[in-house]
Parts: structure tokens; sequence; C-alpha cells
């Protein structure tokens, strides 16, 4: 009897394994990256950084926050995502807290009114799966899926939800993950090269777009929480050479009656000396040169309006040995 026992036990075993391995070679690779940004911030001690930033790529891979050590001593991370619509920044902001204790948070808003309410899976949902569950999480995931049970089997057990690429593996599915950037090293910041000459748009001539109802209950919690942890919170919104997501006006607005802060980086884009000739890698993204400036700049910045720790004068900080 015991050894039957011990039989099934060993198949449920090697089924279960069979499962999330075929799951693992049939995941979306592209999000491998993503997914060791956040498994490197939750290695971080906890309650040691003073400053967070978090949003979409556009803070992602446009904000080097070792430049902020390195000019300023600020001791941050780049919590930040591709892809990253409002609710999951949300999800970022909350979770972050279970860790860590940050002086300032800083947001940034290019997906301020974009949210991912009744969908099925994408990338920046499916990275998620790194972030520890939580009543958060759980509400962050009812939001996406509103209840449908196949789309959290998907989200859970790769292997339905991505079965089809069956067909599409490549040698990166074979390994365990196809990510090159130590975030360790980078403190979250995704480093991207290369020379886009980007047409950045006149921002006073944009047309005023408003925030929906359903963003700015998400803002409202992310403020109201923060307020209640002493944390100060800065609005920022990086430069890019389309015309999209026209919130400038909107978030000065929102800022100024929450008492919060906001920086439009069109606007200083010449104070930070950011080129648009040399400083962009694509339409939207800066390259490292660009990133290195704007983490300048919002350093200064913070360095002003706050008072952080010097992490330089402090020997054995988690910067001071960063590449």
């Amino acid at each position: 009897m015991v050894q039957k026992i011990a039989a099934c036990l060993l198949c449920v075993a090697l089924i279960v394994a069979g499962i999330l391995g075929l799951g693992h070679l049939l995941r979306p690779t592209g999000d491998d990256v993503a997914i060791d940004g956040i498994n490197a911030f939750h290695d971080l001690p906890e309650n040691s950084l003073d400053v967070i930033v978090y949003g979409s790529s556009h803070a992602w891979r446009n904000v080097n926050v070792n430049t902020m050590y390195d000019n300023y001593g600020i001791g941050a991370y780049n919590y930040a995502g591709n892809w990253q619509h409002m609710d999951t920044t949300w999800l970022f902001f909350h979770d972050s807290l279970y860790t860590q204790k940050p002086k300032v948070a800083l947001i940034e808003t290019f997906h301020v009114n974009s949210n991912l309410f009744d969908t099925d899976m994408d990338g920046e949902i499916y990275y998620t799966t790194a972030i520890p569950d939580s009543p958060y999480k759980w509400e962050y995931l009812e939001m996406c899926f509103e209840g449908d049970l196949s789309r959290y089997l998907s989200y859970y057990i790769p292997l339905v939800g991505y079965h089809e690429n069956k067909t599409n593996l490549t040698a990166e599915s074979f390994t365990l993950s196809c990510n090159d950037v130590d975030f360790r090293d980078t403190m979250g910041f995704y480093p991207r090269d290369g020379q886009f000459v980007a047409d950045v748009q006149d921002w006073t001539q944009a047309e005023k777009w408003v925030i929906g109802e359903r963003s700015l209950e998400m803002l409202d919690d992310i403020v109201n929480t923060a307020h209640e942890q002493g944390i100060e919170i800065v609005f920022f919104t990086a430069p890019w050479s389309t015309e999209q997501y026209q919130y400038f006006d909107a978030m000065q607005q929102y800022a100024d009656e929450h008492g919060c802060a906001y920086i439009n980086m069109f606007e200083h884009m010449a104070d930070a000396g950011i080129s648009a000739e040399t400083d962009f890698c694509d339409p939207h993204h800066l390259n490292i040169a660009g990133a290195t400036k704007m983490a300048d700049y919002l350093g200064a910045y913070l360095k002003e309006h706050y008072d952080l720790t010097d992490w330089r004068t402090v020997p054995g900080n988690l910067w001071e040995n960063h590449s």
C-alpha cells in the first residue's frame, strides 16, 4: 500500500514537473528581463532605499539611478518595467512597500490614463508573476481578468496560455533566463544604447488630455498611501518624439491639488542637457547618455528638496561598487 501511494505521488510530481518545465520552455522570453529586475529588487536588504523609481519603460530605460548616487549620494532603485500601464505601476508601488520604506517615490506618467481592465494575458501582466502574492496582487489580477478562470490558469501555468509558442522555440527558450543585464549592478535601470534623431514636439502646443476616473482612483490610492507612510511623491514625464499621451497640464494640476511635485522633462530638456539629436535610442527612449543626464537632473531636484542620506559617506553601501 505504501509503495502504491509513493508511486502515485511520484507520478503526480513528474506530471507537475513536466507541466512546469514545458511552461518555462513556452514562456514569453521577452519578459525574462523584467522578471529579473523584479527579482533583483526583492533580493535587496529591507528598508535599504531612499528613492524608488516607478513606471513604464519611460522610467525603466530613461533613469540611470547610479548617476544619482555618483553625483548626489542618493540611494535609489529603478523599479519600473516595459509596457507598464497605470494599474501595473499601482501594483509595483504597493509591492515595494512590503520590503522598503522610501523617502521619495519618483513616479513616471506616460501611461497614467492607460489601464489593463478585463484583458487577456500580455507581456506586462505575465511578468508580474515574479511579484509575491498579496491582497494588492490579487486585486490587480481581478482588475485584469475579472474572474475568468482560463486567464488565471494562463497566468499561473504558462503551458495553458502560451502553448502556441511550441512552433516558435529558440535557443533562449531553453535557458533559465535570456536576460543579460545585471540589475543588481544597475539597480534596476535597463540600459539601452544606440542613437536616434528624435523629432521632439513642442509640448506647449499639445492638446490637453484629461485623466479618467479609474486612473484618478489609482493615483489617489497611491498618494494617500504615500502620505500615510510619510513618503513624498514626485511625478515626472520623460520626453519622447510622438504626440501621444498628452497629460502634462492634467498631471501638473493633480500634483498641485494633492501636495505632490511634478517635473515635465519636455520643459527641462535643455536644462538637463538632453539632445534630441544624440541622446535618444528610439522614438520613445533615451540612450545611456540621455538616461544619465535625466537622472542627474532628477537627482539634483531630489537633493535640493528632500532630506536624503548621502550614501557615499557610508562604507559598504549598495551602490559603491557599481560598474
